[in-house]
C-alpha cells in the first residue's frame, strides 16, 4: 500500500462515528401524500443576484445560497433578512477564469462545524468554520470550474470539477498537504489524493452515499453526448466503475438514497436510477419526467421519495419503492408550479421568444437547487431563469 493510501486509510478509520440511522419520522413524512398540499412562500432576493445555483440549511432559521454571479448569501427564512458572506481569497491568487461560472456547490460536514463551497476563484475550494463563517482554509488544485462537493465524514471531503478530476481533502493539517498563512489567517491546502475517472473529462456533480461508501459522479467524456456516471469506493480509491448513461442530454445532477445503495441522476427529460448493490450490474432504470417539465436541475432523497426540481413543472415527487410518481388525493401525479420569481427585461430575447413572457414563472424559471431542513417539513427551493442570456432569481419555502 502506497503512502497516499496509508494517509487516506488512517484518516478514514480515525472517525469512529457512523452515519446517523435513518430517521423514521422523516420517512413517514416523505412517504405521505402531503406533497400535494405544499404551499409556496416566496422570499424576495435583491435583483442584483443572478440565478441561485446552490443552497444548504445551516440551522433552523438560516439558509446559505450560492449564485451564478459568484456570491454567497445567508437568508433568514423567518424574517427575510440577508447578509452577504465574503468570498475566500487565496494569499497567492491564481488567474480567475473568464467567464466565472459562479458557486455550484455548498455542503456542511455531518456535525455542521464546517461549510465547504467555492472561493473567489471559482476553481478553488473554500472552507468556513461555523456558526460564524470564519475563513478556515482555501483548497487549490482544480484548473476549471468547481461543480461538486461531498463530505465523506466530519473531516474528509471530495470535490469534482470541470477539469475531470476528483480530489480528496482533509481539514486536518497533514504534513505536505497543508500550510498556515499567518498573513491572512487561513490554511492553504492541496488534495491528499487526486483521482482521474476513466472516460470522464468534465465532472458536473458529485454525491457521497454512506450506505455503500461510494462517491457518485456524473459527467461527460470527449463527446457532447458521451454521458457517464462513475462510482468510486472511497476506502479504496483505485476501485471504481464507469457506466454509460442511456439518456445523453444535460446530465448535471446526482443524488443518493439515505438508507440504501441507490443513486439518482437527472437529465433533460428523464430521471435515472442506479442500484449499486451488485457491483457487476450495469442496469440503469430511466423514468420519463412529467409533462411539460424539462431539464432536471436538482434532486434529493427523503426516504423512498425523490424530490425533483426542474423547469416548467417546478417540483415533482417520485416514489422509488412503488416505482411511480406521488399522486394527489385525486390520484393524479403531484406537480407543483411556482407562481413568483424575478426575470430582468432582455429585449433581444423578448423579441425572439415573446410567447414565453406571458407565463414567465412557469415557463422560464427553473428550480436549480433545493434542500430540506432537518425536520423534513420545510423545503427551500431556489433558482432562476433557465436561458443563459436571461438574468433573474427565485427563492421560496414550500411547507
Amino acid at each position: 500500500m502506497g503512502k497516499m493510501e496509508n494517509i487516506i486509510g488512517q484518516l478514514y478509520n480515525r472517525d469512529s462515528k457512523r452515519p446517523i440511522p435513518y430517521n423514521y419520522r422523516k420517512k413517514l413524512i416523505a412517504k405521505s401524500r402531503n406533497c400535494s398540499y405544499l404551499t409556496e412562500r416566496c422570499i424576495e432576493v435583491p435583483n442584483t443576484y443572478n440565478k441561485i445555483f446552490a443552497s444548504v440549511w445551516v440551522n433552523n432559521d438560516h439558509v446559505v445560497v450560492g449564485t451564478k454571479c459568484n456570491r454567497l448569501l445567508e437568508i433568514n427564512v423567518q424574517n427575510g433578512t440577508k447578509r452577504e458572506i465574503p468570498l475566500m481569497r487565496s494569499p497567492y491568487p491564481r488567474e480567475i477564469p473568464e467567464p466565472a461560472a459562479g458557486i455550484h456547490a455548498i455542503a456542511l460536514n455531518p456535525s455542521k462545524s464546517f461549510m465547504a463551497t467555492g472561493g473567489h476563484n471559482v476553481n478553488d475550494l473554500a472552507l468556513y468554520s461555523l456558526p460564524d463563517y470564519q475563513p478556515y482554509a482555501v483548497g487549490e488544485f482544480h484548473h476549471n470550474w468547481l461543480f461538486g462537493i461531498s463530505w465523506i465524514n466530519d473531516f474528509m471531503l471530495c470535490t469534482g470539477a470541470r477539469d475531470g478530476n476528483i480530489c480528496l481533502w482533509t481539514i486536518f493539517d497533514v504534513e505536505g498537504f497543508s500550510t498556515y498563512e499567518e498573513s491572512c489567517g487561513i490554511h492553504r491546502k492541496t488534495p491528499i489524493e487526486i483521482l482521474r475517472t476513466e472516460g470522464i473529462v468534465r465532472i458536473r456533480d458529485t454525491h457521497y452515499n454512506p450506505v455503500c461508501e461510494r462517491l457518485g459522479t456524473v459527467g461527460y467524456g470527449v463527446g457532447k453526448y458521451d454521458a457517464k456516471v462513475c462510482l468510486v469506493d472511497v476506502r479504496q480509491p483505485l476501485q471504481k466503475r464507469v457506466m454509460d448513461l442511456p439518456q445523453k442530454e444535460e446530465n448535471i445532477v446526482i443524488s443518493g438514497h439515505d438508507s440504501s445503495p441507490l443513486f439518482a441522476v437527472g437529465s433533460l427529460s428523464h430521471l435515472m436510477l442506479i442500484d449499486d448493490r451488485d457491483p457487476n450490474t450495469t442496469d440503469i432504470t430511466s423514468v420519463k419526467v412529467l409533462e411539460p417539465a424539462q431539464g432536471i436541475r436538482s434532486l434529493s432523497f427523503q426516504g423512498d421519495v425523490i424530490t425533483i426540481g426542474a423547469c416548467k413543472t417546478s417540483l415533482m415527487f417520485y416514489d422509488v419503492r412503488n416505482r411511480k410518481y406521488v399522486n394527489d388525493h385525486n390520484d393524479n401525479p403531484v406537480k407543483q408550479c411556482l407562481k413568483q420569481g424575478y426575470v430582468a427585461e432582455n429585449w433581444d430575447w423578448h423579441t425572439h421568444r415573446y410567447s414565453f413572457f406571458p407565463q414567465l414563472t412557469s415557463e422560464i424559471i427553473s428550480i436549480m437547487t433545493h434542500c430540506y431542513d432537518d425536520s423534513g417539513l420545510r423545503l427551500f427551493a431556489a433558482g432562476g431563469p433557465l436561458p443563459l442570456d436571461l438574468i433573474g432569481n427565485y427563492a421560496s419555502i414550500w411547507e
